[in-house]
């Protein structure tokens, strides 16, 4: 009897225990812990303002619309005849050129895609209904496999958007009637802002700059860059 006694005087003894433990640390933490309101008590206007400053931020990153200035400068034959080398293994160019690995690109660049008889296409070609336009191809030679999901093409892509460019200009020539070169993209209103913006923060940075004090000198005097039924990209499909 006297050690069932012992053995419910410990038990109680680790169960109060127990409980101051657990009462202790529920306290301290009403006490100490904080409240985050929904709406902050101060400082809703700065989070505000970055929160707009971050949305602005994200819009300049947008890319300009297509082409630019600076893409059409780089159309380039002789430049894009070296890029194109690479692709001499499986495309002719010139009119009535083979069918090899690849269709001939004859007349290309503003043509129908999938149009080559002598060609057989993937259906993801055939299927695409897309025209090859500057922009069309410029996408699609950046990495084929990607614009056109279950292309048979080979090619992993020019990631360079000057030789882009360059490969453009030279199949552009390849044709009856060459199409003219793009005009650049008008810039949205809001970009050009922004980049006003970028503009004259920069020069009030350097308007900032601490200037240097400079040495006292005495005065002194005043002295005086096909055919439309052969349609394919650069590589073969």
């Amino acid at each position: 009897m006297s050690g069932d006694l012992t053995f419910n005087k410990y038990a109680a003894a680790i169960l109060a225990t127990a409980l101051g433990f657990i009462g202790v640390r529920e306290i301290a933490h009403a006490a100490y812990h904080p409240h985050q309101p929904d709406v902050p008590a101060y400082g809703a206007d700065i989070l505000a303002a970055a929160e707009a400053a971050a949305a602005a931020g994200s819009s300049q990153d947008a890319p300009l619309p297509f082409p630019q200035a600076d893409w059409i400068a780089a159309m380039n034959f002789d430049a894009g005849k070296l890029v194109a080398a690479k692709c001499f293994a499986c495309h002719s160019f010139e009119k009535g050129g083979a069918t090899v690995t690849g269709p001939n690109l004859y007349g290309i660049v503003g043509a129908a895609a999938a149009q080559n008889a002598t060609f057989k296409y993937s259906d993801a070609m055939r299927d695409a209904g897309i025209v090859w336009d500057f922009e069309t191809l410029n996408a699609y030679l950046e990495k084929p496999s990607r614009y056109v999901k279950g292309t048979n093409m080979t090619f992993v892509g020019l990631k360079k958007p000057e030789q882009r460019a360059q490969m453009i200009e030279y199949m552009r020539t390849f044709a009856d009637n060459p199409l003219p070169r793009p005009e650049p993209a008008p810039i949205p209103e809001e970009m050009d802002a922004d980049a006003a913006i970028e503009t004259v923060e920069m020069d009030d940075s350097q308007s900032m700059m601490p200037e240097t004090e400079m040495p006292k000198t005495e005065m002194m005097p005043e002295t005086e860059m096909h055919d439309a039924t052969t349609n394919e990209a650069p590589a073969h499909e």
